[in-house]
């Protein structure tokens, strides 16, 4: 009986060692950190605007992007004098976007570190462009204005990653908290000088007529990790980021997409390595995801008829 006793224990003690180190095993696994050195993965974004000339001098002035290339009705905005990141384009026939409709809620630029966050805030003081709000989001620091059309922007400046936290799930929590604009200010530097050479596009962050279907999209058809999700909002990043991509339903689910020569968002770029293309492609196709297919890069349409061109680098 002694023996006996001494074996089940003994199957116990082995059982809890296996489930703990699973557990640590996967926690591990889950809690990897965000590798600073990782790709970019957003390149432009393409917007319609109302008047090219006038949306031109509003994102060198308040925002700091210089002219890349320009054209009668076509402007290509850069922050290094080679990369394109911003394109505005005026056409003809536009029309305002309706309300509500899928789209672009923000496009994220971000700055390189929290001194350069602390500069635009200064220079937004300074020029006295009205702002919409100001958010710690517990990985990022984040500033929130509007364009003249009403264009949604966010300037925020990362976090340390070692500091961004994780949920119950292994995804990352965020939220929205009061922002210290005290040590933003103290960090700052006052010469303002346009946008620091290693600025980029962050994230984008899109309004989507469900989540379902566009989780779907993502997930199994672009192979994007889910970092955080609720009812009526999903998160989505590589590399462990916090997001390249959000989503929102908060205008209501089943939203139409905006006629197609709304002004707003045209289409952005993401930016795969010629094996993430491929597998996209396989993923796409597989899932019947319909697309168009150019020399490095594919044309899709998300659920939510937002457009993307998926770019090999």
């Amino acid at each position: 009986m002694k023996n006996k006793r001494l074996i089940i224990i003994g199957i116990i003690s082995i059982t809890l060692f296996i489930s703990l180190f699973m557990l640590f095993k996967k926690n591990d696994s889950t809690y990897e950190l965000y590798n600073t050195d990782s790709p970019t993965r957003i390149g432009e974004v393409h917007l319609v605007v109302s008047d090219v000339d006038n949306l031109t001098a509003f994102y060198q002035q308040v925002i700091g992007f210089d002219i890349l290339t320009k054209e009668s009705k076509r402007v290509t905005l850069t922050a290094d004098g080679r990369t394109p990141l911003l394109i505005l384009e005026e056409q003809e026939d536009s029309v305002e976007r309706p309300f509500p409709s899928t789209g672009l809620y923000h496009f994220a630029i971000i700055m390189p570190d929290h001194v350069s966050l602390g500069n635009m805030m200064l220079h937004f003081a300074q020029t006295k462009y009205p702002m919409q709000g100001a958010a710690n989001h517990q990985y990022s620091d984040a500033l929130y204005l509007a364009d003249p059309d009403g264009n949604g922007i966010e300037i925020y400046a990362d976090l340390s990653p070692d500091t961004w936290e994780r949920d119950k799930n292994g995804g990352y929590a965020g939220g929205s908290y009061p922002m210290d604009f005290e040590k933003l200010a103290a960090e700052a530097n006052p010469n303002w000088n346009g946008l620091p050479d290693d600025t980029r596009i962050g994230h984008m962050h899109l309004q989507a007529t469900e989540l379902v279907m566009t989780e779907k999209f993502y997930v199994d058809g672009l192979d994007f990790n889910v970092t955080s999700k609720d009812d009526g909002s999903l998160f989505l990043s590589k590399d462990n980021y916090h997001h390249h991509i959000a989503l929102n339903t908060w205008s209501g689910t089943g939203i139409p997409a905006p006629p197609d020569n709304s002004r707003g968002l045209k289409n952005f770029t993401l930016l795969f390595s010629k094996e993430e293309l491929e597998e996209a492609k396989t993923r796409l196709t597989d899932l019947d995801f319909l697309f168009e297919e150019k020399d490095n890069s594919i044309i899709v349409q998300d659920p939510s008829r937002n457009t993307i061109e998926i770019i090999s680098k």
